[in-house]
């Protein structure tokens, strides 16, 4: 599989203080700006299409008490999709930018949306057992060294484990955020790291320990961001979570880019 990666990054998370700290969180300004097509639309779409085929199993996981929230999770991105030109909305089926055809009722209404746009798209729902939002499935073609099957059904505390900064204080935060967030009122927040390899499909078990790394280094790395929004949805109340992926190339990066990520890294030694 050739390299899949945006010819430019437009967003430089590092370069604010409120989104380079957790949580980070952002009014988004408009639900519009939820599902976005960039440069890598094309070979992002036909590389989801084939995980889907060939790995469906570690990319697709949904609770069958979901499959309303997914229903209704298709639909509104089909009415936001009306107003963009790029996409062809029909009765029965979607033409995608790339002129690709999805058929609406072919599978799995998240499996579906997945083929439709580029980001991957998460459901969440509150479990008073765990008295958290706890993740019922999505589909996750993207993974950034974790893995869907070893996350869902379980709660937002849990599945953050691994992630060191995701102490009780932000866990509460979150939660809060959760709680609070409101239909038509969407948020957004960027996670980063840097990578030696820009492959898009990178998942990795719980079992193995790894690090992240967001230091500057001398020779050829990528920048992997992912543009991580939440929305409520209006009828099952359910909270989405769509993770948006750029991978840039560093000798991508605009000068400016480049000059802060230096600046991030040396403030940070």
């Amino acid at each position: 599989m050739d390299k899949i990666c945006q010819k430019f990054l437009p967003i430089s998370p590092w370069e604010k203080n409120v989104t380079s700290r957790l949580p980070g969180i952002q009014p988004l300004e408009n639900v519009d700006l939820l599902y976005m097509v960039d440069d890598a639309f094309n070979a992002q779409m036909s590389y989801r299409d084939f995980l889907i085929k060939e790995k469906r199993s570690e990319v697709f996981y949904l609770n069958k008490e979901s499959i309303s929230a997914a229903q209704e999770l298709l639909e509104f991105i089909l009415n936001i999709l009306k107003s963009n030109s790029e996409y062809k909305i029909y009765k029965d089926r979607v033409k995608r930018p790339d002129n690709k055809i999805i058929f609406l009722n072919e599978d799995n209404p998240i499996v579906v949306a997945g083929r439709i746009v580029q980001e991957d798209l998460l459901i969440l729902n509150w479990n008073s057992s765990y008295n958290e939002h706890v993740l019922d499935g999505g589909i996750l073609c993207f993974p950034a060294l974790w893995k869907l099957t070893e996350k869902v059904n379980k709660p937002l505390s849990r599945i953050h484990k691994p992630v060191k900064t995701y102490d009780p204080k932000v866990t509460r935060s979150v939660q809060r955020m959760f709680n609070n967030l409101q239909t038509n009122k969407p948020l957004w927040r960027a996670n980063w790291y840097l990578y030696q390899d820009p492959e898009l499909f990178s998942p990795l078990s719980e079992e193995f320990s790894h690090t992240t790394n967001k230091e500057f280094f001398d020779g050829d790395f990528w920048v992997r961001v992912e543009r991580q929004t939440l929305m409520r949805l209006p009828n099952t109340e359910s909270i989405i979570f769509g993770i948006h992926t750029y991978v840039v190339k560093k000798n991508n990066l605009l000068d400016d880019q480049v000059t802060s990520l230096k600046q991030f890294s040396s403030k940070n030694d």
